[in-house]
Parts: C-alpha cells; sequence; structure tokens
C-alpha cells in the first residue's frame, strides 16, 4: 500500500473538524437568531395586545359592537397590526381588516379557545383572510369577577420576519464560508508547524542511519518535539559510542584471530561459517574471506573433519580429534572443538580450533623410530656385558676384593640400564601403536590379584601389606596384559616409596560409565608441585632417592600410554607425610575391538 505523508494524514482530518465546528456554530447561531426574532415578534404582539384589551374593556361591557370594531380598525391602522375582537360564542364583533359580521366563526381558532379558556393563546398559520402566514396572539379580556368577557387578538405577517431571516442566513453562510477558507488556510500552517519539525528529524535519523553521528537536530518551539529531538541526539552519540566500541573490538578481534598460528572456524547450528579465520582457510585450501555464511559442506572438502564438526554441535562437551587431511598434500591436524552459547545459555553452534602438526608428528615419529633403533641397538650390547659380568662374578673366579667390587657396580648398573632400555623399547610400541590395542572383555579382579602376586616379593622385603578389594564380577574390555604392567608398576611404587610395615590398598568399583581403579598407599607423599610433571618420561621427584630405590623415570610415563591406549585417564592425589593415591579411570562399557 502506498504511503501518504502526515501532511496528508493530518490536515484533511483538521479540516473535517474545522468544518464541523463552524458548521454547529452557524446553526446555533442561526436558531439562536430566528429564536430571538420569534420572541421579540411575539413579545410585541402581546404588548399591542394587551394595550388594545385595555382600551376595549369599557366597550366590551357596554357590547358596544359598533365602538369595538371602529376601535379596531382605528389601532389597526396606527399599528400596522390586525386585530380582532371574539365573543366567548366564536362571534367577532371586531376586526381591524375586515366586516365582523361577514367573517366566519372563530371559535374554533387554537389561539381564541386558549384565551376563552383564561390563558394567553398563540398560534402561527396562514391566514385565508388576509391570504398569507400570521402569528397569532390572544388574551382574556375579564371582568372584575376573573369572568373572561372575550379574546382579544393581534396578528402580524411573517414576512417581514422570514425576509429579517433570510438576509441573516445568508450573512451566517458568508461568515461560516470566510471563516472556513481563514480556518482552512490555518490549518495548513498549524499542520505545518507540526510535520516540518518531523521531517526534519526523519533526515536527521536518515543520517544517522548512513553513519553521520556528527548532525544534530536542533531544538524546538514545542516541548514534545524538543523532547524527541533530544532523544534522538542522545540515541545518536550512544549509538556512536557503542559502534566505535564495536568497531574496536571487532578489529581487535580480527587482529588477534589473524595473528594466531591456529586455525579458527566458527559454525552455527545449521552448519553454516560465522568466521573463519586465515590460518584456518591455509589449514582447509580455501579463501577465508569469502565462506561466511555458506555451508560447511561446501567449503570443508574433507569428510573427517565435516564429521567431526557435526560431532561438537551435537555434544554438550569439549571435543579434541586428531585428522589427516589428504589433498594436495597430506596434513596431519589436532582439532578442538567446543559448543558457542550466546548470552541465554543457549547452543547456537561449535568454535572448532585447528593446528597443524604435520610437522610435530613427523618429528615424533622420527624421536619414536631414533628411541626405537637406538634401544635395539643398545639391547644386544648391554646383554653381552651383563652376560660377560655375570661370569666374571661366578665362583669359578676368584677375584681379589676391589676387583669384585668393581664388577658388581658394573652389574648393577648394566642391569640398571638393561632396565631403561626395556621401559623405552615398551613405550616405542606404545607409541607405534598410535592407542589401538587389543581389548577383550576380562574380569578385573584375576588381572589386579596377579599385579599383586608380582610385587609380593619385593613387598615382602619391607614386611608391607598388599589389600585387594575388588568385586569378582566387574568386567570390562580391557588388554589384560597391558593393564597388569601398569597395576604392577604403580604397586612397586608404592611399595618402594612406603616404609616398612605399612600397608598398600587396591581398591577397583564402578561408577555410572565408569570403572575406578585406587592403589594407595602410606608412604612418604608427593608435594603439591610435582604432581603436574609427574607422568613426564624421567621426571623424578627426588632424583637422589629415586636412584638409589633402582627407578628409571619411565615406569608412570608407561602406565599413562597404557591407561591412555585404553581410552582411560589417570590423576595422582598425595599429601605429603600421609602418602599417595593413584587412580585410573576405565570406560565401563565395551569399545570396538581394533588390531594392534
Amino acid at each position: 500500500m502506498k504511503k501518504r505523508h502526515l501532511f496528508w494524514l493530518l490536515l484533511p482530518s483538521y479540516w473535517v473538524l474545522m468544518a464541523i465546528a463552524i458548521v454547529v456554530v452557524a446553526f446555533y447561531s442561526f436558531h439562536s437568531m430566528s429564536d430571538l426574532y420569534f420572541r421579540a415578534m411575539e413579545d410585541d404582539i402581546r404588548t399591542r395586545t394587551i394595550l388594545l384589551s385595555e382600551q376595549a374593556a369599557p366597550l366590551v361591557e357596554e357590547l358596544d359592537e359598533a365602538a369595538l370594531d371602529a376601535l379596531c380598525k382605528k389601532l389597526g391602522t396606527s399599528a400596522n397590526t390586525r386585530f380582532t375582537i371574539i365573543m366567548p360564542d366564536g362571534k367577532v364583533v371586531g376586526d381591524s381588516d375586515e366586516t365582523p359580521s361577514t367573517m366566519e366563526y372563530h371559535g374554533d381558532r387554537p389561539e381564541i379557545r386558549q384565551a376563552l379558556g383564561g390563558d394567553v393563546g398563540m398560534d402561527t398559520r396562514y391566514s385565508r383572510t388576509v391570504k398569507q402566514e400570521m402569528m397569532y396572539i390572544a388574551v382574556p379580556l375579564k371582568s372584575g369577577n376573573q369572568e373572561t368577557l372575550c379574546a382579544v387578538r393581534a396578528s402580524l405577517p411573517m414576512t417581514d420576519i422570514k425576509g429579517e431571516l433570510n438576509k441573516m442566513t445568508v450573512r451566517v453562510f458568508v461568515a461560516a464560508i470566510l471563516s472556513g477558507a481563514l480556518a482552512m488556510v490555518i490549518c495548513i500552517g498549524v499542520v505545518r508547524r507540526i510535520t516540518y519539525p518531523l521531517r526534519g528529524m526523519g533526515r536527521a535519523a536518515g543520517r544517522f542511519a548512513e553513519g553521520d553521528f556528527n548532525h544534530r537536530i536542533p531544538a524546538q518551539q514545542a516541548l514534545e518535539l524538543d523532547q524527541l529531538a533530544n532523544a534522538l541526539n542522545s540515541m545518536s552519540e550512544q549509538l556512536n559510542t557503542t559502534l566505535s566500541t564495536i568497531i574496536e573490538q571487532r578489529n581487535e578481534q580480527n587482529a588477534v584471530l589473524s595473528s594466531m598460528d591456529e586455525g579458527v572456524l566458527a559454525v552455527d547450528r545449521k552448519e553454516r561459517i560465522i568466521h573463519m579465520n586465515r590460518v584456518a582457510g591455509e589449514i582447509l585450501c580455501v579463501d577465508h574471506e569469502k565462506t561466511k555464511r555458506e555451508l560447511v559442506q561446501q567449503v570443508v572438502r574433507f569428510s573427517n573433519l565435516q564429521e567431526f564438526i557435526k560431532a561438537v554441535i551435537g555434544s554438550q562437551k569439549p571435543l579434541v580429534r586428531d585428522l589427516t587431511l589428504i589433498g594436495d598434500t597430506e596434513k596431519q591436524v589436532l582439532a578442538s572443538g567446543t559448543v558457542l552459547w550466546n548470552a541465554e545459555n543457549k547452543s547456537i553452534g561449535a568454535l572448532i580450533v585447528l593446528r597443524d602438526v604435520t610437522h610435530i608428528r613427523h618429528l615424533e615419529t622420527v624421536r619414536a623410530d631414533f628411541v626405537a633403533n637406538v634401544s635395539h641397538e643398545l639391547k644386544t650390547p648391554i646383554t653381552s656385558i651383563k652376560g660377560f659380568v655375570e661370569t666374571l662374578l661366578s665362583d669359578e673366579w676368584n677375584h681379589e676384593p676391589d676387583i669384585l667390587r668393581f664388577l658388581q657396580i658394573i652389574s648393577q648398573q648394566s642391569g640398571r640400564l638393561n632396565s631403561i632400555i626395556d621401559d623405552l623399547l615398551t613405550l616405542s610400541r606404545l607409541e607405534q601403536k598410535g592407542g589401538l590395542v587389543m581389548k577383550e572383555t576380562s574380569k578385573l579382579s584375576p588381572v589386579i590379584e596377579t599385579a599383586i602376586y608380582l610385587c609380593q616379593l619385593q613387598a615382602g622385603k619391607k614386611n608391607i601389606q598388599i589389600d585387594c578389594v575388588c568385586p569378582e564380577d566387574l568386567e570390562l574390555s580391557i588388554n589384560a596384559p597391558l593393564l597388569e604392567q601398569a597395576l604392577v608398576n604403580l604397586i612397586v611404587n608404592a611399595v618402594k616409596y612406603s616404609e616398612p610395615d605399612k600397608k598398600v590398598l587396591v581398591l577397583a568399583e564402578k561408577h555410572a560409565d565408569q570403572v575406578l581403579i585406587y592403589i594407595k598407599d602410606e608412604g612418604f607423599g608427593i608435594e603439591r608441585k610435582h604432581l603436574d610433571r609427574l607422568f613426564e618420561r624421567f621426571y623424578r621427584v627426588d632424583t637422589a632417592r629415586s636412584r638409589k630405590l633402582g627407578g628409571t623415570g619411565l615406569g608412570l610415563s608407561i602406565v599413562k600410554h597404557i591407561v591412555q591406549s585404553h581410552e582411560g585417564s589417570i590423576r595422582v592425589e598425595s599429601q605429603l607425610g600421609a602418602g599417595t593415591t593413584f587412580i585410573i579411570s576405565l570406560p565401563a562399557g565395551e569399545p570396538p575391538a581394533s588390531a594392534s
């Protein structure tokens, strides 16, 4: 529908209102003037009637009809009024215009009936006698005892008063037309005074919308319009401040995202791209500036990344996954995803952070291969050295005390070196499997009991009691030898770092979809500052004590890799001087079996 200007919406309404007001005033004025004329005429006729009745009273009492007729004609001529005297029987005995004897019966006239009844009578009608419309007023002429003697009537033609009323109507009509014309002009001015400032404010609002926030609306004379102008100016200032802040934040955000080494990809719940930074475009081999509002499937060509994005959108917790992107070149990408939330705490999409770890993975592979190759190469000479030293320490050789002590040191250190190599080979095998190991559903109790049995000899030397609490029917999908090795490492550590005559507790229990295994000792405890680095390779809390007790510094790292290969996690809780508790968390459900 076509929109009209406010001017043309208001002006007709003003005109209609003014026209109605003028018509009402004109009608009221005309009615009032007509009423005034008729009242004046009525009063005039009434006065003339009373004057006639006063002069006719003596003649009526004498019943001198000739004198009454003569009186009516005399006064009618001088007063230019028609006078008539009617007796109670309706007989006309005097008339200023006609001969009474020729006049018809007048007792049925409305004004005569009222006058003969004792009241003043009035009527307006067409007179057949004088052939024009007349106003009649009749008054009763009473005797001393209030007996009505006759009715005295006076009448005037309506011609004059109607002529005056016609003139008055013309004057009122002309005045209404002139007033209406003047009112229309005034309405145009009034409406313009209303709409002109509003048009100016509309133009100013348009300039605000175009970004010209320095423009200001001048003060207005009307209070309401001035308040509106001030509100628009204030809005302009606030918009300018807000937009400046938003632009500054956007520039800072773009600068941060552009400077990041990681790729950032934000998508909404319909998998449309909200934002992609430069690094993400380079990783995905697309122009990041042309991807906004595009579907992920139209931009990202890697199905595994598309599936990861779907998983993040459908998840309520962060996800991390290693992805291989095969294109012109193969890339190893570490993808981290989390749900995007709005101010109302509703999910609006997902934020994906991509880190190109191709070089890092290559270095890790080179390192793992190097460690494996070196370990294999060292295994043979260390085995030979250990064999020869054991031969030299046999009873067949009779060595001097100093030589015997040196041989024992060589045997001890070669054994320690052999343990380090074994642990390195174990770590290398776990890393080469990439976290994929054969699993099968097994009862947990026998695995824990076997691990405890393997540690009993070492525990017996310090008179340490190892207790086991595990439900007989607790089953889960595990690689029994690997989990047994992890438990042995933790139990051996608990025995090593505990004073004699203490206890070690191995407790297993199921919580919802997790199986928790606790290895709790009453040993020396670990300071809080060491807990975060406890599972790093070769990291030692107390280097001197660890070497004295024969540790390689790789046991806990091996445990961590074994637990991760079971898709679990491990954490440690410790209090200095009160003992340490290692807690292994494994999934209770049966994951799909995977080949090594």
